[in-house]
């Protein structure tokens, strides 16, 4: 009997095959791209965390770079003082300099 298929001696390998591939082509679809984007997600905040954290270690070393570069002619005060005013007067003008940059010339042209 060529129709049924229960008298197949391959119908049951061939349908764990076709469930087999059913099943992976819907996690394919689904699980995969999910899984990307999971770990895109928390390396990303890793990678966030860890940079936010090496920019105030590298602020928090410039400051005391500075304090300890000026504590060589200066009293201990004045020399946090002139710390903290060098360093914010650097960013304020590396910040009016980035201000500055940031408009081509061409427009300026049209004003």
């Amino acid at each position: 009997m060529a129709g049924n298929p229960l008298s197949d001696p391959e119908f049951p390998k061939k349908t764990v095959d076709f469930i087999d591939r059913v099943v992976g082509t819907i996690r394919d679809r689904t699980t995969k791209p999910v899984v990307a984007l999971t770990r895109g997600i928390v390396f990303g905040s890793i990678v966030a965390v860890v940079a936010v954290s090496l920019v105030v270690v590298a602020l928090i070393a410039l400051v005391r770079g500075t304090q300890e570069v000026f504590e060589l002619f200066l009293s201990e005060r004045r020399a946090v003082r002139t710390s903290y005013f060098a360093v914010g007067g650097s960013f304020i003008l590396v910040g009016a300099l980035l201000m500055k940059a940031r408009h081509s010339s061409d427009d300026t042209d049209d004003r």
